[in-house]
């Protein structure tokens, strides 16, 4: 039976505990192993994230397997959408399986249902479950019992937020998120109430991170020139969060709320880990979609 990687949720609470786990207990997240020699591993990105690329890359290529990359050039995207069902198995006779950025999990769906071809979801805007469960595996890191975690998360949603709060039907950390004022926060309610966990919606930052263990930089895309004197991380806005508040981003530095360069070289950034989870989670994905099921 053919294994995916779209969501948390299609993944499961034991598939979830078990990556999580693995990632956790790889002696060497560089490890050259020869799991995937003689595959090859197609990258299609219909948005162009060099963090991305460069991550699943070397996860592939430290197991000893190929990457043909297919970026946001041509007309890929169009046929993939409009052929799917046809393509997947042609595909399927060239490379050994898919990894997929930038297009939203819904895309994939009865079409891909009947081919025999695994898919991993390497971000979407509605998913990223490869970062939410590095990130969850960097609080067991520095926290040990997920229990005492609370996140914080501020800034505008992207699939890290809707894989996090979907893991909290998994793992029981709480979270308190803070979105910009002119976000629409009814669908993120509606998820969260579903999952019957601890997420709480506040209204700003200072309330998200007050007695916070671990808080997100969320992502900037909707952000306003005015906005961004209120949605950044600093000093001010950390002087509310636990003692030993962990900081981590949802995304590149680039395109994540501002946070201070200060605090990102602090010993509270979590970033350089954050990059090491997210090659082992992905060597673990690949181990997990080529077992026997």
């Amino acid at each position: 039976m053919t294994r995916r990687i779209l969501t948390v949720q299609g993944l499961g609470e034991k598939a979830s505990w078990l990556l999580v786990q693995q990632a956790l207990g790889m002696p060497d997240s560089k490890l050259q192993t020869d799991f995937m020699t003689q595959r090859v591993a197609l990258l299609a990105f219909a948005r162009h994230s060099l963090p991305e690329r460069l991550c699943v890359s070397a996860a592939i290529r430290q197991m000893g397997g190929a990457v043909v990359y297919e970026g946001t050039r041509g007309m890929w995207h169009t046929e993939m959408s409009e052929y799917q069902e046809h393509l997947l198995p042609i595909f399927s006779y060239y490379v050994d399986c898919l990894y997929t950025y930038g297009i939203p999990v819904a895309f994939w769906g009865a079409k891909a249902g009947g081919t025999d071809f695994p898919i991993i979801n390497a971000g979407s805007p509605d998913a990223h479950p490869a970062h939410a469960l590095a990130d969850i595996a960097c609080m067991l890191r520095s926290s040990r019992d997920l229990e005492k975690v609370t996140c914080a998360w501020l800034g505008c949603a992207n699939g890290t937020l809707h894989s996090l709060m979907a893991a909290t039907a998994w793992f029981p950390f709480r979270m308190r998120i803070a979105v910009p004022p002119q976000t629409d926060t009814a669908p993120l309610e509606e998820a969260a109430a579903k999952f019957g966990t601890s997420i709480v919606f506040v209204k700003n930052p200072e309330e998200a991170v007050r007695g916070a263990s671990h808080v997100f930089a969320g992502c900037s895309k909707d952000l306003t020139a005015g906005d961004r004197a209120t949605w950044k991380l600093d000093a001010g806005i950390l002087s509310n969060a636990g003692q030993d508040v962990r900081i981590m981003l949802s995304a590149s530095p680039v395109t994540a709320i501002p946070v201070d360069r200060e605090i990102l070289s602090s010993r509270a950034s979590l970033l350089t880990l954050q990059s090491e989870y997210r090659l082992r989670i992905h060597k673990r994905m690949l181990h997990w979609v080529f077992l026997d099921a």
